[in-house]
């Protein structure tokens, strides 16, 4: 009698285990800390160095420039920074990643263009534009492609996530752009990739490029220069 009861509660505590374990929530783990990136950290003086070079060799010709062009008499200030909170960041690295996974493809780097925007109310698709006129920067997470590290969105075509590089070429295009490749910049590398760019998007696209951060001045506070 003692043995069949042992036995059925030993039975018992082994199903409630494996009921346990398979029901238990996954948990993504944040990475183990292995130390500062030490190639890419720099110190809070060359910092300033950079942060001044900026100041006397570009601040000025922008200024320059969009005072030149200004319909009224206002004085353009030049963007300084671009700023998120971490935990967009942290979003934003977890949906590219997911977005990668899903398409089976590995993030290489990401990218950081410098961009201005437009002086215009809104985008061409209607979009309003946060701040017409002022320089900015976007992010685009890259991948191996053809030998290439090249930045890519997402496409579900026939219902399957692909990841598409930003350059793939529109071959009823192509002579066009060949042409007018020519005779501007020369040949065309995978940093300028809107050139190339089939605007006939074989499916629903997921794009992974990250912009629109508060941008500085005005108004805020500056870690390197004068506050706005």
């Amino acid at each position: 009698m003692i043995v069949k009861m042992t036995n059925r509660l030993l039975l018992l505590i082994f199903i409630n285990l494996i009921f346990i374990n398979c029901h238990e929530p996954s948990t993504s783990a944040e990475p183990s800390y292995e130390g500062p990136p030490t190639e890419n950290i720099i110190s809070t003086e060359r910092a300033r160095e950079m942060y001044d070079a900026y100041s006397q060799r570009r601040v000025p010709l922008i200024q320059k420039y969009e005072d030149s062009i200004a319909s009224d008499s206002s004085n353009f200030t030049p963007t300084r920074y671009v700023e998120y909170d971490l935990k967009t960041i942290k979003q934003y690295i977890a949906y590219i990643e997911h977005e990668a996974m899903q398409a089976n493809v590995d993030i290489n780097t990401l990218r950081f263009y410098l961009s201005n925007y437009p002086n215009s109310d809104k985008f061409n698709n209607g979009d309003a534009v946060k701040y017409p006129k002022r320089n900015s920067f976007f992010v685009v997470p890259t991948m191996e492609h053809e030998g290439k590290n090249v930045g890519f969105s997402i496409e579900q075509i026939d219902g399957k996530y692909t990841a598409v590089p930003i350059n793939r070429s529109n071959a009823v295009k192509e002579d066009q752009q060949d042409k007018t490749q020519s005779e501007s910049s020369g040949d065309l590398n995978e940093a300028g990739f809107f050139a190339s760019n089939n605007t006939a998007v074989q499916g629903d696209e997921n794009s992974l490029i990250l912009n629109d951060g508060t941008m500085v001045p005005p108004p805020g506070s500056d870690d390197f220069g004068d506050n706005n």
